[in-house]
């Protein structure tokens, strides 16, 4: 099963890199020196998401997408895909980008930015230049290891043996890998403190693998590590959900941080704080495999293009998705800091779409107003087999400041079809 998905997805990229004719002839750059209105670094649910409104407002706008992936690949719902719940495919995570150039008629460019001159508006690629009227960031995030790790080698030990899987592609390959072919003991789970990409991941991924672990009879625990009081997202209901649903196989362990780990001796060190003492403790745990998500910080194109940011996100001129270092660069998508956003596929489509009509009437010397166009976020999690939880996010400005209002689902079979139906509707609506 795990090869066979390595070798399809192997196929897939090596198919994309190796032939242009994939893409349209028409929208496929590859001349030198290029100039576009708008340029978009990025092609994952912010970017595809606004090149497509974008375009369906303004059809003969000049759009360039440059992306560094030859194919598409989510992370929405792969933690279904590891344990093999609700019956997702891999084809159901992965897509060329053919549909959506083709679609919408923007140009594309499948390369790797390598500098951003803001002050030039200038992109520079391997073997291109591409001069840009605005510039919309949308490349999602990056690890920051350096803050959990400081050996260089552990940290590429790291990224092979215990993914973090917050980046969707070969990362998520490995530990479907690892889930399948576990025997039995410790699979821990370690989550970064501060802000991380889909913070109700993690807490999905410790169901889905224990859901793997009953289904299969594997002697098995997920023990999770996380350095809060309790769960980042729909805390209560994953706590009920660990003591109702996976009493046995789940371990969940707060005010835990993540130290060390040492592969040869298969072992984890990490510090809980002791209510007896007022004080943390370091302590030792024994894996079979493990899945360390380090902190998370943005994409590094935000420092490529020297944007400022604030705790590791790029900073923007509020209420605006515009860079406060910069009054033709906008930021959207996991990248983005600033507002209370969760960093998730839902809140990306809908700053993407806001982003495209502020941008257009830019363009039409028109004014919007960001206060009276606000995103809407919807995040689900698969708790068991064929039951879910969802939290909603509504968002309004009182008194100049931002609020939100969240509110979370029960447990239930509605919200498990409700979250398949949003999954699927968004990527047909981008890349189909």
């Amino acid at each position: 099963m795990i090869r066979r998905d390595f070798i399809k997805y192997s196929m897939i990229s090596a198919a994309v890199l190796g032939s242009t004719n994939l893409y349209s002839s028409i929208q496929v750059r590859t001349n030198k020196n290029i100039k576009t209105t708008v340029a978009i670094c990025g092609a994952g649910f912010a970017g595809l998401s606004c090149v497509k409104r974008l375009k369906e407002l303004k059809p003969n706008l000049d759009v360039t997408v440059i992306e560094q992936n030859s194919s598409f690949s989510s992370c929405p719902f792969t933690n279904q895909w590891l344990a093999n719940v609700a019956n997702i495919k891999f084809e159901d995570l992965n897509f060329s980008y053919n549909n959506s150039i083709n679609k919408y008629k923007y140009n594309f460019i499948n390369a790797k930015v390598i500098d951003i001159n803001k002050d030039k508006k200038i992109i520079f690629t391997s073997n291109q230049q591409i001069s840009y009227d605005y510039l919309i960031i949308a490349a999602g995030i990056d690890y920051d290891y350096k803050k959990i790790i400081k050996d260089i080698n552990k940290i590429e030990e790291c990224k092979l043996k215990a993914p973090a899987g917050l980046k969707a592609g070969k990362e998520h390959i490995t530990l479907k890998n690892m889930v399948q072919t576990f025997k039995g003991g410790n699979f821990i789970i370690s989550i970064p403190n501060g802000s991380y990409k889909c913070p109700p991941a993690p807490y999905e991924r410790a169901c889905m693998i224990a859901t793997y672990f009953k289904t299969n009879n594997i002697k098995g625990k997920v023990i999770v590590l996380d350095p809060r009081e309790k769960p980042a997202a729909k805390p209560h209901k994953f706590l009920k959900a660990f003591n109702k649903y996976y009493k046995n196989y789940i371990e969940y362990l707060p005010h835990s941080n993540f130290k060390d780990i040492d592969f040869e001796q298969k072992q984890i060190t990490f510090e809980i704080f002791d209510k007896s003492i007022l004080d943390y403790k370091i302590k030792k745990l024994q894996f079979e495999q493990a899945n360390i998500i380090p902190p998370n910080k943005a994409n590094e194109l935000i420092e490529i293009a020297k944007l400022e940011t604030l705790h590791g996100f790029a900073k923007l001129k509020e209420p605006t998705y515009q860079s406060i270092s910069s009054d033709t660069i906008y930021v959207i998508g996991d990248a983005q800091g600033q507002y209370p956003f969760p960093k998730s596929a839902q809140m990306a489509n809908s700053c993407a779409y806001i982003l495209a009509e502020d941008l257009i009437s830019r363009i039409d010397n028109k004014k919007f107003n960001y206060k009276t166009n606000l995103p809407g976020n919807v995040c689900y999690s698969m708790i068991t087999k064929t039951k879910a939880v969802s939290i909603t996010h509504e968002y309004s400005y009182k008194k100049d400041k931002l609020k939100v209002k969240a509110e979370v689902s029960d447990i239930n079979k509605q919200t498990a079809q409700s979250a398949r139906a949003w999954y699927f509707g968004l990527t047909q609506d981008i890349l189909k």
